[in-house]
């Protein structure tokens, strides 16, 4: 028999889709040993009310508060006590046998210590879901936008339809050692969203564990659902979370210098958005683009000083 896996999926107002995640993996349970905790961040869109259908093998854990991604997953692993751990955004459904060839995969390579599928969506069509270790050059070019000329500036990469070694995997889906997960401490608590995966990849990374991108495994993801519901919010939280992990692994300097770039990113942003609000279809996305742009450009990542004030990252958040 193989062994234990925990599927550990932090939910926020995803509605059906939760129920659909759920049920996706139940359908698995034969495939091998699958236990769910839920960690709901205080929703209030009723999504966990049919949880109790699927009886004992679904664990929910209720957190009184949104607490965030990365601390959702550490609450859901702390409950469990499975070798494995697979975390997924509700909005994903895997395939019939990508756990599998994931936590096979995690069976036979012993110094990988997280490896995540190729993500799809609706359609078929695979998204960026992996990447290599940031590069201040690089994070300097997606500041004035370059990125958008220039595919390979991209935060995200495509690789070869074989196992590749990555920089990181997107915390949508992926399948980790709990061995490994203990010895970097788990996800980073600073962080209330966005590139808590890439922090916890690179720390995997510089305590001698590979990261590994696995296209014959695959699941379906729908994408950004529950973070539109707070666009405007979330777009703030990316910005700080984005300066605060870059000053985690690029250091100080590196960190205040893209603190600084924020400000030309900002403005070029807004003029690009701008444009695309005169376009009915992008109306509703892009005045919440806007005002989180203006709000970062005239009060800072954290509404007090500057775009550098929340780089030091005062610590765990809880947004309602």
């Amino acid at each position: 028999m193989k062994p234990a896996v925990t599927a550990v999926i932090v939910n926020w107002n995803a509605g059906d889709d939760l129920l659909r995640c759920v049920a996706c993996l139940k359908g698995i349970e034969g495939r091998l040993q699958l236990d769910v905790v839920v960690v709901d961040n205080a929703s209030s869109d009723g999504s966990c009310d049919a949880l109790d259908t699927f009886g004992d093998g679904v664990r929910l854990v209720e957190t009184g508060g949104n607490l965030g991604f990365g601390r959702g997953v550490n609450r859901g692993v702390e409950i469990s006590a499975a070798p494995y751990v697979l975390v997924l955004n509700p909005d994903v459904t895997v395939a019939p046998d990508a756990v599998e060839r994931l936590l096979d995969y995690l069976e036979a390579n012993d110094r990988v210590g997280v490896v995540g599928p190729r993500l799809v969506d609706r359609r078929g069509r695979a998204q960026l879901s992996c990447g290599r270790a940031p590069r201040l050059i690089g994070e300097i070019c997606r500041k004035f936008l370059l990125h958008l000329v220039f595919p390979f500036l991209k935060f995200g990469c495509r690789v070869s339809r074989g196992p590749a070694s990555v920089g990181w995997v997107t915390g949508a889906c992926f399948l980790m050692r709990r061995s490994a997960f203990g010895a970097v401490g788990g996800m980073d608590d600073a962080i209330f969203m966005y590139y808590e995966d890439v922090d916890l990849c690179l720390r995997l990374g510089r305590a001698g564990w590979s990261v590994t991108y696995l296209p014959e495994a695959y699941a379906f993801h729908a994408g950004g659902k529950s973070s539109k519901k707070a666009l405007e919010r979330m777009l703030v939280e990316g910005v700080a979370s984005h300066l605060y992990v870059m000053k985690k692994h690029l250091g100080d300097h590196a960190g205040r210098l893209l603190a600084i770039l924020t400000f030309p990113e900002m403005v070029l942003r807004s003029l690009l958005w701008g444009g695309l609000f005169l376009l009915p279809g992008f109306r509703k996305e892009a005045g919440a683009r806007l005002k989180a742009y203006r709000r970062v450009l005239t009060r800072g990542i954290d509404g007090r000083s500057g775009f550098g004030s929340r780089l030091g990252c005062a610590g765990p958040k809880e947004i309602s």
